[in-house]
């Protein structure tokens, strides 16, 4: 659809500032067409050419007839000043790079449609021609200034009516009261209102409770401060559904001093709709990773048959709270436990029983255990438990409460006693990691050989050993 249709109502009567006008019609749809439909943006250098081509016909005309006219000197000044702004903001568009900024360009294409509705349409010339002709009347046929300037914005106004109900995008205006003075058709038909004059229409019914104090101290704060904004917001349609409006909002402005605000919005819902699919489907990746993510670690750091903290995790642990014992003191002890003749619960009752010895006798160490205290696997039938603020009389009686549990303990498909043999060992000043389990697993091959189902102390250097047997 072409936004905006030229017809014979803006035919000015000067062939070569129609000309001018059509090209600027043409461009204008070009702008808009390329941004509603994502199609490729014009070069820049093209487009400023086009403008200042316009610019430089159009304005020297014009000019030249008001030269001429009856109108007074501050309406040629603001004319012209008119004029000016519109070169400058070529000017500003001809420094861009490109037109790659999809905001960029709405934003000029904004310019061009507030220019094609705030100063071609209001019938210049015509209206210099008609005081043109005023002293070759005659007196009683005379047309006064007054009914020549009421008859042109008449005519102005209907036009504008025009080609804003044309426009796809919603419009409106407002005066320095913020009151809307105008809406187009887009407005009417989206809400579902009649215009009447009658029973002026109170547009702040139809924006969304969480939006409109938001949109209302937004449109009273650019009263005061009158510079370009930007809003987003919910309404509720004829169907009684909510849309969400984007909403470029403009300060009208008669030389320094502001006269109201002029907006135009666009329908955004889709997009917002898209937005909201998306976050969804990024918050559902999100989570899918995080979870993916810990059970990574999870498994990076578990013992995939019982569940426990494997090797890794266990030297990993072991070193971290050796290095706070060594900075920070305290009580660290480990203890390195082995599973009594496991090779012959494998040979006697098959594989899949000794799996279920070693996935139950890690599950009673853990439930006999703090929650601060680790129980891993370090491979085969061998477990470490770390104890932390425990000193190694303590520990000692822990492995022991440990042993006399997993004796009393019924392990499925194995039908005799199943017991542990634990080598105990205290953190001592300045011993790494390794020492320190170096001398439980001493203390634990010093349990085997002396007969199993106990457990042993590892001794400080020149002690000997402290066993608690069954």
């Amino acid at each position: 659809m072409v936004p905006f249709q030229w017809n014979a109502l803006f035919e000015t009567g000067n062939a070569r500032i129609d000309r001018q006008h059509r090209t600027l019609f043409e461009l204008t749809n070009d702008l808009a067409r390329a941004v509603q439909n994502g199609e490729k943006l014009p070069e820049i250098s093209a487009l400023v050419l086009k403008l200042r081509d316009y610019a430089a016909t159009h304005f020297c005309d014009e000019e030249q007839l008001m030269r001429c006219s009856a109108l007074a000197i501050q309406e040629k000044t603001r004319h012209a000043c008119a004029h000016r702004s519109f070169i400058k903001k070529v000017e500003d568009l001809a420094a861009r790079r490109d037109l790659s900024n999809v905001e960029a360009v709405s934003e000029f294409l904004q310019f061009l449609v507030t220019w094609l509705v705030t100063h071609i349409l209001k019938l210049d010339h015509r209206m210099t021609k008609a005081l043109l002709r005023q002293p070759a009347l005659d007196a009683d046929k005379r047309i006064t200034v007054e009914q020549v300037l009421i008859s042109a914005l008449m005519e102005t106004e209907r036009r504008f009516r025009v080609i804003s109900d044309e426009a796809p995008t919603l419009i409106w205006i407002c005066g320095i009261d913020g009151v809307r003075d105008f809406a187009n058709k887009a407005w009417f038909d989206l809400v579902g209102a009649t215009p009447s004059a009658d029973a002026p229409i109170d547009w702040t019914s139809y924006l969304h409770p969480d939006d409109k104090d938001r949109y209302l101290a937004l449109i009273a704060g650019l009263m005061v401060s009158p510079l370009q904004a930007e809003a987003e917001f919910r309404v509720r349609t004829a169907s009684g559904s909510w849309r969400w409006i984007l909403e470029k909002i403009t300060p009208r402005m008669d030389g320094e001093r502001s006269i109201g605000l002029i907006a135009s919005g666009i329908d955004v819902t889709d997009v917002k709709l898209s937005e909201g699919l998306l976050s969804e489907a990024n918050s559902r990746v999100e989570q899918q990773v995080e979870e993916r993510t810990r059970e990574f670690q999870r498994l990076a750091h578990a013992d995939p048959l019982t569940g426990i903290a494997n090797r890794r995790l266990l030297i990993e642990r072991l070193d971290g709270e050796v290095a706070r014992a060594a900075k920070a003191g305290g009580e660290l002890s480990v203890l390195y436990v082995d599973i009594d003749h496991f090779k012959s619960i494998n040979d006697n009752f098959g594989h899949a029983a000794g799996d279920r010895v070693l996935v139950q006798l890690a599950a009673t160490m853990k439930s006999l255990l703090r929650q601060t205290d680790l129980v891993g696997r370090m491979g085969g039938e061998e477990f470490v438990v770390l104890l932390l603020n425990t000193d190694q009389a303590a520990a000692l009686r822990v492995a022991d409460q440990l042993r006399e549990a997993i004796s009393r303990c019924e392990f499925e498909l194995i039908t005799r006693p199943v017991t542990i043999s634990v080598g105990v060992a205290g953190y001592e000043a300045a011993e790494d990691a390794a020492s320190l389990l170096a001398r439980a697993d001493h203390a634990l091959l010093q349990a085997k050989r002396c007969g199993r189902n106990q457990c042993r102390l590892a001794p400080a250097q020149g002690d000997a050993l402290i066993s608690l047997s069954a």
